[in-house]
């Protein structure tokens, strides 16, 4: 097997060129009206955070609200994507030694990888939950233009139970307690979207009621509400496992830093929400 990952949606998400991605990723940042506009406030508090995966042109200034409030300290991210299509195993870490984008590799934190795979049972390296999935890739490049060196753990998700979910989470936790150098700060990353192509009026009223919940710290409630609406929240489970690392760490404060859509970019009778949610101890 290959030891490095090539970029799956270079190309269609995100441009495959370089300096184009570099430029649009500062768009995203500085100038979009959806954007921070350049405002950073990096914030050492901040230990997670759930970021939306579709298309930069759509939801990148949404995702680089967050991404503007982490500093440049962080060396390891912990990255919990959805397997959108169900590929491969259903609780994966990443075979391989490196992923690949246009600005580069970034590796894979190896010894923490091994750490999951022996402390979590369900958890199996497995390259077919990962290979052709986005919602790990495109946050990459973002991290590698605001972040600068780090090594990472994508997790890519389509099932667990709750018992599940929170085993995972408090392992996450427990990795994020045990850090014996304070310079090796680790932030954790929930990759999701909300609501799909519905009217921009169902999309604010829906996802309303799940933000209510993953404010309120709440994984229980968010997935229940998630079922019982029919809220089609792609990662209600990376979010969810987010939420009991986050009450494992003694989360305090939980803050939204932009909630729009892509009606928002371009009128469209149907739209898919887009959120960034920021937590700190």
């Amino acid at each position: 097997m290959e030891r490095i990952r090539s970029p799956a949606v270079a190309g269609s998400f995100y441009p495959a060129d370089a300096d184009e991605l570099a430029q649009l990723l500062d768009e995203c940042f500085a100038s979009s009206p959806l954007g921070p506009q350049g405002a950073k406030t990096p914030s050492p508090s901040i230990v997670g955070g759930m970021v939306p995966h579709a298309g930069y042109i759509f939801s990148g200034p949404c995702a680089a609200h967050f991404y503007a409030c982490l500093e440049p300290s962080i060396r390891r991210v912990i990255l919990l994507g959805v397997n959108h299509w169900a590929r491969g195993y259903r609780a994966a870490l990443s075979p391989w030694e490196s992923w690949e984008t246009p600005l580069g590799n970034v590796p894979v934190d190896q010894e923490l990888n091994d750490f999951f795979a022996a402390r979590v049972s369900f958890l199996k390296k497995d390259q077919h939950a990962h290979t052709g999935e986005h919602s790990i890739e495109v946050h990459l490049p973002f991290l590698q233009r605001f972040v600068g060196d780090f090594t990472f753990v994508p997790i890519s998700l389509s099932f667990l139970s709750r018992e599940e979910s929170t085993e995972l989470g408090a392992a996450i936790a427990e990795v994020c307690n045990i850090e014996p150098d304070s310079k090796m700060r680790t932030v954790i990353l929930a990759s999701s979207d909300l609501s799909h192509y519905l009217s921009p009026k169902e999309t604010e009223e829906l996802d309303k009621m799940a933000l209510e919940k993953i404010l309120a710290l709440d994984p229980v409630g968010l997935s229940g509400t998630v079922e019982k609406e029919n809220i089609t929240m792609c990662g209600v489970l990376p979010t969810a496992v987010l939420l009991f690392a986050a009450n494992r760490l003694g989360v305090k404060r939980s803050h939204l830093l932009k909630h729009c859509h892509s009606g928002d970019v371009s009128p469209m009778r149907k739209v898919v929400g887009y959120a960034s949610v920021g937590f700190e101890i």
